[in-house]
């Protein structure tokens, strides 16, 4: 089952502010989505690893591209 976050959410979780966690999802480091039809940005809870945070290519376990 996957775990969904916000952004308010994951900056608190990465302690970091949430225009940080809008450029790592821009970057690819974070894996996110916008539900159909929404304005909300969701992002994986799995991929919120301090590897894809600091390395300069994010390795995510669980996801396929």
């Amino acid at each position: 089952m996957w775990i969904y976050l916000s952004r308010k959410e994951a900056s608190k979780f990465l302690s970091i502010s949430i225009r940080q966690v809008d450029r790592y999802v821009s970057e690819g480091r974070i894996k996110a989505f916008k539900p159909y039809g929404g304005r909300r940005v969701l992002i994986y809870a799995d991929s919120l690893t301090e590897e894809n945070l600091k390395s300069p290519i994010p390795k995510f376990i669980n996801f396929e591209d």
